[in-house]
């Protein structure tokens, strides 16, 4: 069993992450990761920045967190989790020994079925922060641990599938679907240099992914040629086909907004963008789709 201030790290530990995404939003950036939390005076890490499993020097058993992250190009990623398991995540350990140090900690948290939080690297540096996740088995054979998210954990009764059991496949196949857009999200802001295609807006915080294609729709891939960044106000309007972009990437305001009158928000910000070109990413492979544009196209004018 965990000690007592183990016990008490870890409950601080998910308060404090708690607080930290509320105040910055995910995903996180390194630098606020790493300013840590209070134990009773005294700092403790939330993660190493150079170690997926990490427990901090103030506990005795088990981990803290694990880390997956996206690595500079060029380089390698260290530790690397298959994600597309179905209910599951599915964490690598660390090397090829699973008696080492660091693997032998998660071992711990495994047989404690202690709470853990995952940094899931989305971007460089910036990571999804996921709590509380368990480690519910351990694969030594394939070097690998089964993670699951929320509060429970599996639970088999009477031969069926418990209620447990389908809320946690249920939490874990959310949070995969959040990851999935908060990748989409970095590709297509870092591509766009962090401003709204159509307003020039700079403040990475306030902008969104946009798909050209929705990625429920055959076409709706998750690359950057099918996204654009836009304001979330942009983003709306784009959504609702009040805006549209022609193949060419000119901007289309529809009728039924330009005969609206209500102030200089939808005057400057909305229909003044009519006839306006977007703004896309520097590098060539990353620009919008031109198919994609056509087949979205379409859809506004059918839409007006």
């Amino acid at each position: 069993m965990t000690s007592t201030t183990d016990e008490l790290i870890r409950s601080v530990a998910l308060t404090a992450i708690s607080s930290l995404v509320a105040r910055y939003g995910q995903p996180l950036a390194w630098s606020e990761i790493a300013q840590g939390f209070d134990v009773s005076g005294e700092r403790v890490l939330f993660a190493n920045r150079a170690r997926g499993i990490f427990k901090p020097s103030q506990m005795q058993r088990g981990v803290l967190s694990i880390k997956t992250t996206i690595p500079r190009v060029g380089r390698g990623a260290r530790y690397a989790d298959i994600h597309e398991d179905e209910g599951s995540f599915r964490y690598k350990l660390q090397g090829h020994d699973p008696n080492s140090h660091d693997n032998k900690r998660l071992r711990e948290a495994w047989e404690d079925r202690s709470p853990l939080i995952y940094f899931y690297g989305v971007s460089e540096s910036r990571y999804e922060a996921i709590w509380p996740v368990f480690v519910t088995s351990w694969n030594p054979t394939d070097l690998s641990v089964q993670i699951d998210v929320g509060s429970i954990l599996p639970g088999i009764e009477s031969g069926r599938t418990s209620l447990r059991e389908v809320e946690r496949q249920y939490t874990t196949r959310q949070t995969k679907q959040r990851l999935h857009q908060s990748v989409f999200r970095e590709m297509v802001l870092d591509a766009y240099q962090d401003r709204c295609a159509f307003s020039g807006l700079p403040v990475r915080r306030l902008l969104q992914a946009a798909h050209i294609i929705a990625d429920v729709e055959p076409h709706g891939i998750a690359a950057v040629r099918n996204g654009i960044a836009l304001s979330p106000i942009h983003h709306a309007a784009f959504d609702a086909h009040l805006l549209g972009v022609t193949p060419e990437g000119i901007i289309q305001v529809s009728d039924r907004l330009m005969e609206v009158t209500d102030g200089p928000t939808l005057e400057y910000s909305l229909k003044a963008l009519k006839g306006t070109r977007i703004s896309v990413p520097p590098h060539e492979a990353e620009r919008p789709d031109r198919d994609l544009l056509a087949q979205r196209f379409a859809a506004y004018r059918q839409a007006n």
